[in-house]
C-alpha cells in the first residue's frame, strides 16, 4: 500500500472505529448535544491519554511520530479486539512489517503434506494468490488451469467466478466480509507489494459488490472461520476454516487453509469424496 493510501486507510478506519462505539459503550454519558451517535475526536483522546491536537492529526492522516504506548492507549479506547488493534498498527508502521522479496517458495513436501490430509486443504500467500491445494480442494472450489493475471486469486474468483459464486451462495456477505478483513490485514502489513493495489483496483472497476464491502473497513480474526458452502457432489458443508501461517524459509508469509468438518453431514461428505477419490489415478 503507498503511503497516501496507507494514511488515508488510517484515516477511514479511526474514524469508523469512533463512529461504531456509543459513548454508553465508553462509560461516558452522552449529553443533550450530540449530534452523532458515536465518540468525539476529544473523547477518544481524553480515554486514550493523549493530546486532542496529536489525536486529531493522526485521524487525519498527518505525518507525525506515534509511539506504540499511544497506539495501545488508542485501541483500548475504542475497545478495539486484537486484530484490529494489529491492523492499526500495521497502518500507523508501527513497527513497519519487512517488505517482501519474492512470492513465498513452499518447502518441496507441502503438496505431500496437503494430500494427505483428507479434507479440502490449500495454501495463498498474503496477497490471496493461491500457491498449492489438494485434491478435495480442487474438488471444492474448482481452481482448474490458470488464465489472465488474476484467474488464481481466491478473492478475485469469490466475487467474479459464477461457480465461486454459487458455492458461498448460503453465506456470501459474512464469508466475502471474512476473506476480505483477512486481505486488509495482509494489505496493511505488506506497504510496498504493489500486487494489493492492482487487485484492489481491478475489483473495484469490476465488482460493485466488492467496494460496498470493502468501504465497510471491517478486519477479520486471523484464526479459525466457519465456513457455511454448498456444492453439487459435497452438498451442504459447514466446516471450520482453520489458517496456519508458514514459518519454512521462503515460504514466510503464506498461509495454510485446513477445513475440519462441523457436524456429522460434513463429515460424511468429506469422507465420501475422499474415498472416491482415492480410487482415481492422482494427476500427474
Amino acid at each position: 500500500m503507498e503511503l497516501s493510501r496507507q494514511r488515508s486507510e488510517l484515516k477511514a478506519f479511526l474514524r469508523a472505529r469512533r463512529a461504531a462505539l456509543t459513548p454508553e459503550a465508553a462509560g461516558l454519558p452522552r449529553g443533550l448535544r450530540r449530534l452523532t451517535p458515536g465518540l468525539r475526536r476529544e473523547e477518544v483522546a481524553t480515554l486514550a491519554e493523549v493530546g486532542v491536537t496529536w489525536y486529531t492529526w493522526l485521524e487525519q492522516g498527518r505525518a507525525i511520530n506515534v509511539s506504540a504506548a499511544a497506539l495501545t492507549r488508542i485501541a483500548r479506547a475504542l475497545a478495539l479486539d486484537a486484530t484490529d488493534e494489529a491492523y492499526l498498527f500495521a497502518l500507523a508502521g508501527v513497527p513497519r512489517a519487512e517488505p517482501p522479496t519474492a512470492q513465498p517458495v513452499l518447502p518441496p513436501a507441502m503438496q505431500g503434506m496437503l494430500e494427505l490430509y483428507r479434507a479440502p486443504a490449500f495454501v495463498i500467500d498474503p496477497v490471496f494468490d493461491v500457491l498449492a491445494w489438494n485434491r478435495m480442494a480442487q474438488r471444492l472450489y474448482d481452481f482448474g488451469q490458470f488464465h489472465g493475471p488474476l484467474a488464481h486469486n481466491h478473492l478475485w474468483n469469490a466475487f467474479m467466478k459464477p461457480a465461486r459464486r454459487r458455492l458461498y451462495a448460503p453465506c456470501f456477505e459474512p464469508g466475502m466480509l471474512n476473506l476480505l478483513g483477512i486481505f486488509r490485514v495482509n494489505h496493511a502489513a505488506h506497504p510496498h507489494d504493489p500486487r494489493f493495489e492492482q487487485l484492489i483496483d481491478a475489483l473495484g472497476r469490476a465488482s460493485p459488490e466488492f467496494v460496498e464491502l470493502w468501504q465497510r473497513q471491517r478486519v477479520a480474526p486471523l484464526s479459525a472461520w466457519t465456513a457455511h458452502f454448498f456444492h453439487p457432489d459435497f452438498g451442504d458443508v459447514r466446516a471450520h476454516s482453520v489458517r496456519l501461517p508458514l514459518r519454512d524459509g521462503h515460504a514466510d508469509g503464506a498461509t495454510a487453509f485446513f477445513f475440519v468438518p462441523q457436524d456429522a453431514a460434513t463429515q460424511a461428505s468429506f469422507a465420501r469424496i475422499a474415498a472416491e477419490l482415492q480410487t482415481q489415478t492422482p494427476p500427474a
